[in-house]
């Protein structure tokens, strides 16, 4: 069966996952660490095991780039009778995702790289290379996802921009980390097999940031939209038109409030924050949003042409999704056990 479109959206949505869950992971410990948080050290570890992901991200980038047109309808002269300019030059659209791509894997490997040597105890020389590489990560962090978010989503519609976009995006892809990382916790705790305990104030310390980072989104994708609303300008409200009056309208307002007042709703209560198991629901409200967000802006230029809902209209986006699911997971504990942050053997009858 041939792939549409809206399959290859799920493609990149999943792609888009499987680069932000590493890289996030290294902004949100140097965030953690240039602040001083002492409840770094019980997670940045196992935030560093994510960086098993790159690999399969980068196959998955390769697999998108080669499929030109079918991710990026602009490649087969799909402008929207608009003009392309030097930025969708096919051969430096490849080269550039490529490229950055490598720069990045190979500046947060070297982060990890420096951060295993970071104790209160450590040679204070290498305490101050890892806090000059450390503070480098926020630039990386949102230069670099500016760029995916122009690339794989902003300039689907070639010509159509928001001030605002790169910050939207990667503010929107920090947060999913921390709902993604929550659950992740909360399976690692049941498990009940890693070396070090993470206690309870750690989830209340992460729920606090997605009530900030909520309260955040919800203001830029508001305002995001109130300006091109009261511009009223063809070329910039068109796309909205396509997302808000297409047969796909329902999921924007679904991404919409999973993003913003069910989240916050529940976060803005202490009990759900000092609950592992209560921050699950605003956890996976902010996972699923995010997914639709990602899927709904790279559909976007074409909303008005598919009714595709992602897992219920195609088998493909299920087995898409399973499969590089499975692995990304198999990845990540494998590398876990690397690191040495589980029990095994007498170790884990001793304990």
């Amino acid at each position: 069966m041939e792939m549409t479109l809206p399959n290859w959206a799920v493609l990149m949505d999943n792609f888009l996952f499987t680069l932000y869950i590493p890289l996030t992971a290294v902004f949100w410990s140097s965030v953690i660490h240039l602040s001083g948080g002492k409840w770094r050290y019980e997670v940045r570890f196992l935030m560093a095991s994510s960086r098993a992901l790159f690999p399969l991200g980068f196959v998955l980038l390769l697999i998108i780039l080669a499929s030109g047109e079918n991710s990026f309808p602009w490649m087969g002269g799909e402008t929207f009778g608009m003009p392309l300019n030097g930025w969708h030059d096919i051969t430096f659209f490849n080269m550039r995702e490529i490229i950055l791509y490598l720069a990045v894997w190979a500046y947060c490997a070297h982060f990890i790289k420096l951060q295993r040597k970071d104790f209160p105890h450590s040679d204070p020389t290498d305490r101050q290379r890892f806090k000059h590489w450390a503070l480098l990560a926020p630039f990386v962090y949102m230069i670099y996802g500016s760029v995916v978010s122009w690339d794989f989503e902003m300039t689907q519609m070639p010509r159509w921009f928001s001030a605002v976009y790169g910050l939207y995006h990667t503010e929107s892809m920090m947060r999913a980390f921390l709902a993604f990382f929550i659950i992740s916790l909360f399976v690692l705790r049941w498990r009940d097999n890693l070396k070090r305990r993470i206690n309870d104030y750690v989830f209340n310390y992460i729920g606090q940031i997605m009530l900030a980072l909520t309260i955040i989104w919800t203001y830029l994708a508001f305002m995001q939209y109130l300006v091109m609303w009261y511009g009223d300008l063809p070329e910039d409200i068109e796309r909205w038109h396509k997302m808000l009056d297409g047969p796909n309208a329902y999921l924007y307002w679904v991404f919409f409030f999973m993003n913003s007042f069910f989240p916050f709703f529940m976060l803005i209560f202490k009990t759900v924050r000092n609950s592992p198991a209560l921050l699950l629901f605003p956890s996976v409200s902010i996972l699923v949003g995010t997914f639709i967000e990602r899927y709904m802006w790279i559909i976007s230029p074409q909303a008005d042409n598919f009714d595709h809902t992602p897992f219920l209209s195609s088998w493909i986006d299920v087995a898409i999704t399973v499969v590089i699911l499975g692995v990304g997971t198999w990845l990540w504990d494998s590398q876990m056990k690397k690191d040495g942050l589980y029990y095994e053997g007498e170790e884990e009858d001793a304990k």
